[in-house]
Protein backbone atom coordinates (compact mmCIF):
# COMPACT_ATOMS: atom_id res chain seq x y z
CA UNK A 1 0.00 0.00 0.00
CA UNK A 2 1.48 3.42 -0.92
CA UNK A 3 2.44 5.65 2.03
CA UNK A 4 -0.20 8.27 1.28
CA UNK A 5 -2.99 5.67 1.50
CA UNK A 6 -2.08 4.38 4.96
CA UNK A 7 -4.81 5.29 7.44
CA UNK A 8 -3.82 7.66 10.23
CA UNK A 9 -5.67 8.00 13.54
CA UNK A 10 -5.42 10.20 16.61
CA UNK A 11 -2.75 8.72 18.89
CA UNK A 12 -0.74 7.11 16.07
CA UNK A 13 2.97 7.85 15.84
CA UNK A 14 4.24 9.21 12.53
CA UNK A 15 7.39 7.50 11.28
CA UNK A 16 9.81 8.70 10.06
CA UNK A 17 9.67 11.75 12.33
CA UNK A 18 9.79 15.26 10.97
CA UNK A 19 13.38 16.53 11.12
CA UNK A 20 12.51 19.80 12.88
CA UNK A 21 9.69 21.50 14.73
CA UNK A 22 7.37 23.47 12.45
CA UNK A 23 5.18 22.88 9.39
CA UNK A 24 5.76 21.17 6.06
CA UNK A 25 3.45 21.47 3.05
CA UNK A 26 3.66 18.63 0.49
CA UNK A 27 1.79 17.67 -2.67
CA UNK A 28 0.75 13.99 -2.63
CA UNK A 29 -0.91 12.64 -5.79
CA UNK A 30 -4.13 14.71 -6.13
CA UNK A 31 -4.11 16.57 -2.79
CA UNK A 32 -1.75 18.31 -0.39
CA UNK A 33 -0.67 17.36 3.09
CA UNK A 34 0.11 19.89 5.79
CA UNK A 35 2.15 18.32 8.59
CA UNK A 36 2.36 20.56 11.67
CA UNK A 37 4.70 19.36 14.45
CA UNK A 38 4.95 21.55 17.54
CA UNK A 39 6.30 21.11 21.05
CA UNK A 40 4.22 22.06 24.09
CA UNK A 41 0.89 21.91 22.27
CA UNK A 42 -1.96 23.61 24.13
CA UNK A 43 -5.58 22.39 24.01
CA UNK A 44 -6.59 25.60 22.14
CA UNK A 45 -4.13 24.79 19.35
CA UNK A 46 -5.43 21.23 19.01
CA UNK A 47 -9.04 22.46 18.98
CA UNK A 48 -8.14 25.18 16.47
CA UNK A 49 -6.73 22.62 14.04
CA UNK A 50 -9.75 20.34 14.54
CA UNK A 51 -12.52 22.96 14.28
CA UNK A 52 -11.05 26.39 13.59
CA UNK A 53 -10.60 28.36 10.39
CA UNK A 54 -7.36 28.10 8.42
CA UNK A 55 -6.31 31.19 6.47
CA UNK A 56 -3.93 30.44 3.61
CA UNK A 57 -1.70 32.86 1.77
CA UNK A 58 0.44 32.35 -1.33
CA UNK A 59 3.50 34.49 -1.98
CA UNK A 60 6.36 34.11 -4.45
CA UNK A 61 9.62 35.56 -3.12
CA UNK A 62 12.80 35.40 -5.22
CA UNK A 63 11.17 32.77 -7.47
CA UNK A 64 10.33 30.62 -4.43
CA UNK A 65 6.61 29.93 -3.80
CA UNK A 66 5.59 29.97 -0.13
CA UNK A 67 2.32 28.53 1.16
CA UNK A 68 1.58 30.38 4.40
CA UNK A 69 -1.13 29.59 6.93
CA UNK A 70 -2.49 30.59 10.30
CA UNK A 71 -5.36 29.18 12.34
CA UNK A 72 -8.22 31.03 14.02
CA UNK A 73 -10.59 29.84 16.69
CA UNK A 74 -14.04 31.28 16.00
CA UNK A 75 -15.28 32.91 19.17
CA UNK A 76 -19.07 32.69 19.49
CA UNK A 77 -21.11 35.84 19.87
CA UNK A 78 -22.71 36.65 23.21
CA UNK A 79 -26.12 38.14 22.82
CA UNK A 80 -28.42 38.46 19.86
CA UNK A 81 -26.99 39.97 16.67
CA UNK A 82 -23.38 40.29 17.78
CA UNK A 83 -20.87 39.12 15.15
CA UNK A 84 -18.49 36.22 15.69
CA UNK A 85 -14.82 37.03 16.11
CA UNK A 86 -11.70 35.08 15.28
CA UNK A 87 -8.84 34.60 17.74
CA UNK A 88 -5.46 33.49 16.36
CA UNK A 89 -4.45 30.17 17.93
CA UNK A 90 -1.57 29.38 15.55
CA UNK A 91 0.30 32.35 14.07
CA UNK A 92 1.63 32.49 10.52
CA UNK A 93 3.78 29.61 9.32
CA UNK A 94 5.68 30.07 6.05
CA UNK A 95 6.27 26.87 4.06
CA UNK A 96 8.57 26.95 1.02
CA UNK A 97 6.99 24.95 -1.78
CA UNK A 98 9.12 24.82 -4.95
CA UNK A 99 8.95 21.96 -7.45
CA UNK A 100 12.70 21.38 -6.95
CA UNK A 101 11.76 19.68 -3.65
CA UNK A 102 10.17 16.82 -5.56
CA UNK A 103 12.04 13.96 -7.15
CA UNK A 104 11.38 14.16 -10.94
CA UNK A 105 9.65 10.75 -10.89
CA UNK A 106 7.03 11.90 -8.38
CA UNK A 107 6.08 15.36 -9.61
CA UNK A 108 2.53 16.42 -8.72
CA UNK A 109 -0.34 15.61 -11.09
CA UNK A 110 -1.59 19.00 -12.23
CA UNK A 111 -3.60 18.05 -15.33
CA UNK A 112 -6.96 17.48 -13.60
CA UNK A 113 -6.72 20.83 -11.84
CA UNK A 114 -5.60 22.75 -14.93
CA UNK A 115 -8.36 21.39 -17.17
CA UNK A 116 -11.15 21.98 -14.62
CA UNK A 117 -10.97 25.60 -13.42
CA UNK A 118 -13.55 24.91 -10.67
CA UNK A 119 -11.42 22.13 -9.14
CA UNK A 120 -10.66 22.53 -5.45
CA UNK A 121 -7.42 21.29 -3.97
CA UNK A 122 -7.96 19.04 -0.96
CA UNK A 123 -5.70 19.50 2.06
CA UNK A 124 -5.12 16.91 4.76
CA UNK A 125 -3.84 18.49 8.00
CA UNK A 126 -1.96 16.35 10.51
CA UNK A 127 -1.04 17.93 13.85
CA UNK A 128 1.57 16.12 15.94
CA UNK A 129 3.56 16.87 19.04
CA UNK A 130 7.29 17.28 18.52
CA UNK A 131 9.62 15.48 18.76
CA UNK A 132 7.36 12.54 19.70
CA UNK A 133 5.31 12.78 16.45
CA UNK A 134 2.11 11.47 18.08
CA UNK A 135 -0.97 12.54 16.10
CA UNK A 136 -3.08 14.99 18.14
CA UNK A 137 -5.53 16.25 15.48
CA UNK A 138 -6.60 15.49 11.91
CA UNK A 139 -8.54 17.61 9.46
CA UNK A 140 -9.54 17.60 5.79
CA UNK A 141 -10.89 20.54 3.80
CA UNK A 142 -10.59 22.14 0.40
CA UNK A 143 -9.35 25.53 -0.72
CA UNK A 144 -10.94 27.75 -3.33
CA UNK A 145 -10.56 27.08 -7.06
CA UNK A 146 -8.85 30.49 -7.38
CA UNK A 147 -6.21 29.58 -4.76
CA UNK A 148 -5.78 26.14 -6.37
CA UNK A 149 -5.11 27.62 -9.82
CA UNK A 150 -2.78 30.34 -8.48
CA UNK A 151 -0.74 27.76 -6.56
CA UNK A 152 -0.29 25.61 -9.67
CA UNK A 153 0.59 28.68 -11.76
CA UNK A 154 3.21 29.72 -9.19
CA UNK A 155 4.75 26.24 -9.08
CA UNK A 156 4.99 25.95 -12.86
CA UNK A 157 6.22 29.52 -13.43
CA UNK A 158 9.05 29.20 -10.89
CA UNK A 159 10.12 25.64 -11.75
CA UNK A 160 13.29 26.63 -13.68
CA UNK A 161 14.59 28.90 -10.87
CA UNK A 162 16.06 26.17 -8.62
CA UNK A 163 17.54 22.72 -8.94
CA UNK A 164 17.04 19.85 -6.51
CA UNK A 165 20.59 20.45 -5.22
CA UNK A 166 20.20 24.24 -4.91
CA UNK A 167 16.76 24.27 -3.29
CA UNK A 168 17.91 24.35 0.36
CA UNK A 169 20.34 27.22 -0.26
CA UNK A 170 17.55 29.19 -1.96
CA UNK A 171 15.23 28.67 1.00
CA UNK A 172 17.91 29.73 3.50
CA UNK A 173 18.71 32.84 1.44
CA UNK A 174 15.04 33.92 1.45
CA UNK A 175 14.61 33.29 5.18
CA UNK A 176 17.76 35.30 5.95
CA UNK A 177 16.59 38.20 3.78
CA UNK A 178 13.01 38.49 5.07
CA UNK A 179 11.95 39.02 8.70
CA UNK A 180 9.45 36.70 10.39
CA UNK A 181 5.91 37.12 8.97
CA UNK A 182 7.05 39.37 6.10
CA UNK A 183 6.39 36.63 3.53
CA UNK A 184 2.97 35.83 5.02
CA UNK A 185 1.90 39.44 5.43
CA UNK A 186 2.86 40.10 1.80
CA UNK A 187 0.61 37.31 0.45
CA UNK A 188 -1.76 38.72 -2.15
CA UNK A 189 -3.51 35.43 -2.93
CA UNK A 190 -5.50 34.32 0.13
CA UNK A 191 -8.36 32.03 1.04
CA UNK A 192 -9.89 30.27 4.05
CA UNK A 193 -10.39 26.58 4.65
CA UNK A 194 -13.53 25.43 2.90
CA UNK A 195 -13.76 28.53 0.65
Amino acid sequence: MPDYLKPISIGDRIDPPQEAEGARFTWVEDHCELMISLSGLRPAEVKGVEKGVFEFGLNVVESMPFVCFRVFEVVGAKGFGRPQRGKVVLPWHECPFHLARFHPDVLPHFDDFRTIPEARLGIIVILTDWPGMTVKALRFFTVSPFFTQKLIEALLATAPAYTFEGYEQGVQRVFHAYPVNAISDGSRVRCKSGD
